[in-house]
C-alpha cells in the first residue's frame, strides 16, 4: 500500500514529508541534505527514454497545487534532480511564501523548457537564482551535493554531483554523479569523462558544465 499523499512523499513508505517550520534545516549549505535525499530513492525503477511526462519519481505539490504529476514509464534526469531539489528546499523552508506560479516557472527553467538561450544552457544554475533559493557556483568551487547541468557532444544531462574523477597526473578527468539515465535503468550513480581525457572514453564538454547550490536563507 502506498503512503497517504502529502507534499513530496519520501521514498520510505509510511512517512510523510510535511516539512514543518520546526524541522527546517539551519545550515547555510544544504549539500549533505541533497546527498541524503538523492540516496533515499532506490536505484533503477526504469528510464523514460522518450522524455515524456514529468520524469519525476513522485507527484510534487506546493500549497495544495500540483506542480508535476508523478512520471510514468520511468524517470529521467531533470525529473529526478528537480524532485530532489524540491524536497530539500521544502525541508529547509526555502519555498515558504513562494507563489505557485513562481515555482512552476522555476520548474520550466530547471528543465530548460524556456525560450531564453542562456537559461536553456545553464538550467538549474539559473533557476535557483531566479527563485532566490541558491546560486550558481564556479567549477573550482564545486562540492558533492551541488546540482549540475552539463553538455556532451550531442546531448545534455541534469545530475547531482558526487565527486571529481582524476587522471594519473592528478588532473580533473570527469565527474561521478547520481541521476536517472538509460545505462542504470533509471536512478543510479555513473561516471563520465571529459572530451579528450586520457582516463576514459569521454564526451563531456568541460567548457559547458554548470553548478547550482541550494542555500538556506
Amino acid at each position: 500500500m502506498r503512503p497517504a499523499k502529502c507534499f513530496l512523499m519520501p521514498a520510505v513508505a509510511g512517512l510523510c514529508w510535511l516539512a514543518p517550520a520546526a524541522l527546517h534545516a539551519a545550515p547555510e549549505s544544504l549539500n549533505e541534505r541533497v546527498l541524503e535525499t538523492a540516496r533515499a530513492y532506490p536505484d533503477g525503477g526504469g528510464y523514460n527514454d522518450q522524455w515524456t511526462g514529468s520524469g519525476t519519481p513522485e507527484q510534487i505539490e506546493l500549497s495544495g497545487s500540483t506542480i508535476l504529476e508523478e512520471g510514468t514509464g520511468g524517470t529521467y534526469c531533470s525529473g529526478f534532480t528537480f524532485t530532489v531539489a524540491m524536497r530539500v528546499a521544502a525541508d529547509a523552508g526555502l519555498l515558504d511564501g513562494k507563489p505557485v506560479d513562481a515555482v512552476r516557472h522555476f520548474q520550466r527553467e530547471w528543465y530548460g523548457a524556456v525560450s531564453d538561450e542562456t537559461i536553456r544552457e545553464k538550467q538549474c544554475a539559473v533557476a535557483v537564482e531566479t527563485l532566490g533559493i541558491g546560486r550558481e557556483v564556479e567549477m573550482d568551487e564545486a562540492r558533492p551535493g551541488d546540482f549540475v547541468q552539463f553538455w556532451r557532444v550531442r546531448s545534455g544531462h541534469s545530475v547531482v554531483f558526487l565527486d571529481w574523477v582524476y587522471d594519473d597526473a592528478g588532473n580533473k578527468a570527469g565527474l561521478r554523479y547520481r541521476s536517472s539515465q538509460g545505462s542504470t535503468n533509471g536512478i543510479g550513480d555513473r561516471v563520465e569523462y571529459f572530451q579528450e581525457s586520457e582516463a576514459g572514453d569521454g564526451h563531456v564538454d568541460p567548457e559547458r558544465i554548470y553548478f547550482a547550490r541550494l542555500l538556506a536563507e
